[in-house]
Protein backbone atom coordinates (compact mmCIF):
# COMPACT_ATOMS: atom_id res chain seq x y z
CA UNK A 1 0.00 0.00 0.00
CA UNK A 2 1.18 3.46 -0.79
CA UNK A 3 0.77 5.62 2.65
CA UNK A 4 1.10 9.55 1.89
CA UNK A 5 2.18 11.10 5.28
CA UNK A 6 0.89 14.77 6.44
CA UNK A 7 3.57 16.91 8.35
CA UNK A 8 1.78 16.74 11.91
CA UNK A 9 2.63 13.21 11.73
CA UNK A 10 6.19 14.10 10.45
CA UNK A 11 6.90 16.32 13.79
CA UNK A 12 6.45 13.33 15.50
CA UNK A 13 9.84 11.74 13.61
CA UNK A 14 11.83 14.45 15.95
CA UNK A 15 10.94 13.15 18.82
CA UNK A 16 13.45 11.00 20.52
CA UNK A 17 11.60 7.51 20.66
CA UNK A 18 8.29 8.34 19.31
CA UNK A 19 6.11 5.62 17.76
CA UNK A 20 6.07 7.66 14.96
CA UNK A 21 9.87 7.76 14.12
CA UNK A 22 9.98 3.88 15.27
CA UNK A 23 7.37 3.09 12.28
CA UNK A 24 9.32 5.42 9.66
CA UNK A 25 12.77 3.95 10.59
CA UNK A 26 11.38 0.65 10.50
CA UNK A 27 13.07 -1.81 7.70
CA UNK A 28 9.66 -4.19 8.01
CA UNK A 29 7.20 -1.54 7.23
CA UNK A 30 9.28 -1.18 3.63
CA UNK A 31 7.44 -4.69 3.05
CA UNK A 32 4.16 -3.28 3.64
CA UNK A 33 3.97 0.26 2.93
CA UNK A 34 5.72 2.54 0.43
CA UNK A 35 5.75 6.18 2.70
CA UNK A 36 5.16 9.51 0.35
CA UNK A 37 4.61 12.90 1.11
CA UNK A 38 4.00 16.17 -1.09
CA UNK A 39 7.04 18.40 -1.67
CA UNK A 40 5.20 20.24 0.62
CA UNK A 41 5.34 18.84 3.32
CA UNK A 42 9.15 19.86 3.39
CA UNK A 43 7.98 23.60 3.33
CA UNK A 44 5.60 22.85 6.27
CA UNK A 45 8.06 20.83 8.48
CA UNK A 46 11.02 23.53 8.07
CA UNK A 47 8.41 26.35 8.93
CA UNK A 48 8.09 24.81 12.14
CA UNK A 49 11.62 24.07 12.78
CA UNK A 50 11.82 26.55 15.99
CA UNK A 51 9.00 24.87 17.38
CA UNK A 52 9.99 21.42 16.65
CA UNK A 53 13.70 22.53 18.63
CA UNK A 54 12.05 23.58 21.20
CA UNK A 55 9.22 21.18 21.91
CA UNK A 56 11.21 17.98 21.30
CA UNK A 57 14.88 19.90 22.79
CA UNK A 58 16.64 19.08 19.43
CA UNK A 59 19.72 21.24 18.39
CA UNK A 60 19.47 23.16 15.29
CA UNK A 61 22.06 21.26 13.91
CA UNK A 62 20.47 17.87 14.70
CA UNK A 63 17.00 18.85 13.62
CA UNK A 64 18.74 19.66 10.12
CA UNK A 65 20.35 16.38 9.65
CA UNK A 66 17.21 14.21 10.60
CA UNK A 67 15.23 16.79 8.10
CA UNK A 68 17.55 16.46 5.83
CA UNK A 69 17.15 12.24 5.78
CA UNK A 70 13.32 12.56 5.16
CA UNK A 71 13.68 11.61 1.50
CA UNK A 72 15.70 8.45 2.27
CA UNK A 73 12.50 7.11 4.05
CA UNK A 74 9.34 9.16 2.48
CA UNK A 75 9.65 9.34 -1.28
CA UNK A 76 8.87 13.50 -1.84
CA UNK A 77 6.22 14.04 -4.94
CA UNK A 78 6.53 16.87 -6.74
CA UNK A 79 3.37 19.07 -7.29
CA UNK A 80 2.81 18.99 -10.82
CA UNK A 81 2.59 15.04 -10.66
CA UNK A 82 -0.87 15.55 -8.34
CA UNK A 83 -1.86 18.88 -9.49
CA UNK A 84 -4.75 17.54 -11.58
CA UNK A 85 -6.16 16.48 -8.20
CA UNK A 86 -6.00 19.53 -6.32
CA UNK A 87 -9.13 20.85 -7.24
CA UNK A 88 -10.85 17.76 -6.13
CA UNK A 89 -9.17 17.07 -2.71
CA UNK A 90 -10.23 21.30 -2.36
CA UNK A 91 -13.98 20.33 -2.48
CA UNK A 92 -13.64 17.53 -0.11
CA UNK A 93 -12.11 19.64 2.70
CA UNK A 94 -13.73 23.06 1.85
CA UNK A 95 -13.47 25.11 3.97
CA UNK A 96 -10.22 23.56 5.78
CA UNK A 97 -7.74 23.65 3.06
CA UNK A 98 -4.35 23.09 4.86
CA UNK A 99 -4.55 19.58 4.07
CA UNK A 100 -5.40 19.61 0.35
CA UNK A 101 -1.74 18.61 -0.67
CA UNK A 102 -1.70 15.35 1.34
CA UNK A 103 -5.44 14.79 0.04
CA UNK A 104 -4.76 15.69 -3.68
CA UNK A 105 -1.45 13.15 -3.46
CA UNK A 106 -3.87 10.22 -2.11
CA UNK A 107 -6.56 11.25 -4.81
CA UNK A 108 -3.98 10.83 -7.65
CA UNK A 109 -2.39 7.67 -6.10
CA UNK A 110 -6.58 6.43 -6.04
CA UNK A 111 -6.83 7.37 -9.64
CA UNK A 112 -3.46 5.66 -10.89
CA UNK A 113 -4.80 2.15 -9.38
CA UNK A 114 -3.05 2.16 -6.19
CA UNK A 115 -4.50 1.22 -2.94
CA UNK A 116 -4.02 4.02 -1.23
CA UNK A 117 -3.55 5.31 2.85
CA UNK A 118 -3.15 8.98 4.23
CA UNK A 119 -1.67 8.89 7.85
CA UNK A 120 -2.89 11.65 9.59
CA UNK A 121 -3.90 12.18 13.12
CA UNK A 122 -6.47 14.76 11.84
CA UNK A 123 -10.18 13.64 12.52
CA UNK A 124 -11.59 15.53 9.88
CA UNK A 125 -10.02 13.60 7.30
CA UNK A 126 -12.16 11.12 7.98
CA UNK A 127 -14.40 11.50 5.00
CA UNK A 128 -11.50 10.73 2.40
CA UNK A 129 -12.62 7.26 3.19
CA UNK A 130 -15.87 7.75 0.90
CA UNK A 131 -13.69 8.14 -2.22
CA UNK A 132 -11.45 5.00 -1.25
CA UNK A 133 -8.66 6.59 0.58
CA UNK A 134 -7.69 4.55 4.00
CA UNK A 135 -7.12 7.19 6.52
CA UNK A 136 -5.21 6.19 9.60
CA UNK A 137 -4.18 7.87 12.65
CA UNK A 138 -1.18 6.57 14.27
CA UNK A 139 -2.27 4.12 16.37
CA UNK A 140 -4.80 3.28 13.96
CA UNK A 141 -2.04 2.15 11.49
CA UNK A 142 -0.18 0.19 14.81
CA UNK A 143 -3.12 -1.64 14.61
CA UNK A 144 -3.64 -2.60 11.27
CA UNK A 145 0.13 -3.39 9.95
CA UNK A 146 -0.49 -5.62 13.69
CA UNK A 147 -2.76 -7.62 11.80
CA UNK A 148 -1.44 -7.57 8.60
CA UNK A 149 2.40 -8.88 9.78
CA UNK A 150 2.45 -12.69 10.94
Amino acid sequence: MKLVVDANVLFSFFKKGSTTRELILDPELKYDLDLFAPEYVLEEVGKHKDEICSKFRLSPQDFDIMFSSLPLFIKIVPKDLFESSLAMAERILDPHLKDVPYVALSLFFKGEGHEIGLWSNEKRLKKVKKYGIKKFSTSELISFLSQTRP
